[in-house]
């Protein structure tokens, strides 16, 4: 079996000779470091959302996430306005209406948000809501599909939504997100039954066009300690927009729903399942999130992830003390498919990433 064969069979719970190795990404410091340690200069760095069969993934025969993501946000985007330029940093409205202070040395800062309530939403709710699908998908679009089309086993290809935590955050913050909740949950409703609504008639045309692997759906909802909402604000405003866009997507053949979201999942993984999500990851080892117990409470559930990244920073020994924790377990529960618990980092040399690549790739089962 290629690898996105044993991909298809992890969710089916077959029992493979190997694991499908796979990888949610590579920092662009990581292809620095790579680079400078020996990787070849033909290697090209991954874009998270181009087919390129001779980046990264392709040279360390590792699964990449097929991404087919058109424009999600503001469309047409609103003006870019720069509000403030000096030596050390710069402030700027960008199109989707979210003001960042960004600097050199440090990720850009969300100062503000066009949207905040319900009337602010109104004012653009058109440009959201609206599938405007050739500029949503853009010109390059049907090169993008057509390279996923025709590739063997280099990609599992798939949607890429923003969740119904993701997306409100992404456009008028996390704290808003969380008090509208409560102040407004008549406008909370509105947002995300609009958000379900859309993405069916915006991905529609592409089920009809392509053969998808899965569907991946991006949330980051928790943390160390647990969810950034509760079960019952979960229950009551997202479970239903899960299932609608869910059953959508069975409709079209697409059994394997995968949702991201970084921190401890524990309180949320019952209703995700309720939901119709069939795959989970990272499964962060700082947020205690340990794969092997996980897997025995929710036996059907495919989880992705688990491999603690930090480990991959020491010797062999550690890497293999590591590996020999998760790995032997999780072949014989079946239903795994092995991934550092985040992107790989910098810190990682490509020595040692070498050698836990191979281990992996040729793990037997």
């Amino acid at each position: 079996m290629n690898k996105r064969e044993l991909f298809a069979a992890a969710f089916r719970g077959e029992k493979t000779e190997a694991f499908c190795h796979m990888e949610h990404g590579f920092w662009d410091e990581s292809y620095d470091r790579y680079l400078s340690e020996g990787m070849p200069e033909r290697v090209k760095k991954p874009e998270l959302f181009l087919p390129c069969e001779e980046d990264m993934f392709g040279y360390f025969n590792i699964l990449k996430c097929g991404y087919i993501r058109p424009d999600i946000y503001f469309v047409p985007g609103l003006p870019e306005i720069v509000l403030e330029e000096t030596d050390s940093y710069r402030i700027v409205k960008n199109k989707n209406g979210v003001t960042l202070r960004s600097s050199k040395n440090s990720l850009p800062q969300e100062i503000d948000f066009e949207i905040k309530d319900m009337d602010s939403y109104k004012k653009y709710r058109e440009n959201l809501i609206e599938p405007n699908i050739d500029l949503r998908y853009g010109s390059e679009m049907n090169g993008i599909i057509d390279g996923y089309a025709k590739q063997k086993d280099y990609a599992a290809v798939c949607t890429h939504m923003d969740g119904f935590f993701a997306y409100p955050r992404e456009i008028m913050g996390v704290e808003n997100t969380l008090i509208q909740f409560y102040d407004d949950p008549d406008f909370m409703h509105m947002l995300l039954n609009d958000r379900a609504d859309f993405y069916i008639k915006l991905y529609e045309p592409i089920l009809k066009t392509i053969k998808l692997d899965f569907a991946f759906i991006w949330e980051d909802m928790c943390f160390k300690n647990g969810p950034l909402v509760s079960p019952a604000i979960f229950e009551e405003f997202m479970l239903p927009c899960y299932k609608k866009v869910i059953s959508f997507l069975h409709d079209f053949g697409v059994k394997n729903i995968i949702v991201d979201s970084d921190g401890d999942i524990m309180k949320l993984m019952p209703l995700w399942i309720s939901a119709g999500v069939t795959g989970l990851l990272p499964f962060e080892v700082q947020s205690g999130m340990d794969v092997v117990k996980i897997g025995e409470i929710f036996p059907e559930m495919v989880l992705i992830g688990g491999v603690n990244k930090l480990k991959m920073f020491e010797s062999k020994e550690d890497i293999d003390e590591e590996l020999n924790r998760v790995l032997p377990a999780m072949a014989k529960r079946g239903r795994y498919i092995p991934t550092l618990d985040h992107w790989v980092p910098p810190e990682i040399s490509l020595e040692n990433f070498n050698y836990y690549n191979e281990k992996v790739n040729n793990w037997k089962i």
